[in-house]
């Protein structure tokens, strides 16, 4: 999968973004152990975004959108243990595991849903993902000069056309 998302494979071609004429491409979301990429964004560094409000808002925004996929990966760890353990499969049968979990997990909110009309489980956002979890490398270094532009480019439609009215009140009472 790593291969396909550096050599853009792994994407169709990038869309506006909303409310503009900005065509960007598709990105997946990393922290600072990624490196970055056209369809790979990381945050700025805290001494790039110190003082530089288009870099900070970006970071916040960024911070965000990984915030959804982790907890929906806590999620899934809560409720399907497999994920708390080292999975030794082929790429493309880990691709169906987790597909298959998301199905199931689905199917199973969906039927209690139905039955009792309540949540079957108990999401506590504030546990750890496993600490078991082999870490990623750090990927840093050798970034693309075309990631540098899609990521300023992002970071500008964040306080452009894409800001929203309350992101400066939040990120920067914060940062107080």
């Amino acid at each position: 999968m790593g291969k396909q998302i550096y050599s853009g494979q792994l994407f169709e071609p990038g869309v506006n973004l909303p409310g503009s004429n900005r065509l960007l491409p598709y990105v997946i979301v990393g922290d600072e152990a990624f490196r970055l990429h056209p369809h790979v964004m990381k945050p700025y560094s805290k001494q790039a975004a110190k003082g530089d409000k288009e870099k900070t808002v970006f970071n916040y925004r960024l911070s965000r959108a990984r915030r959804v996929s982790e907890n929906a990966f806590g999620l899934l760890c809560q409720i399907f243990r497999i994920y708390y353990t080292p999975i030794a499969i082929k790429p493309e049968t880990c691709d169906k595991l987790i597909l298959v979990t998301c199905c199931l997990h689905n199917l199973l909110r969906d039927a209690f849903l139905e039955k009792n009309n309540q949540p079957y489980y108990n999401y506590d956002v504030s546990l750890n993902l496993p600490d078991n979890i082999t870490p990623l490398r750090n990927a840093g270094g050798f970034a693309n000069a075309d990631g540098f532009a899609i990521r300023d480019e992002f970071a500008n439609f964040f306080v452009q056309e894409g800001a929203l009215n309350w992101q400066d009140d939040r990120i920067f009472r914060l940062s107080s």
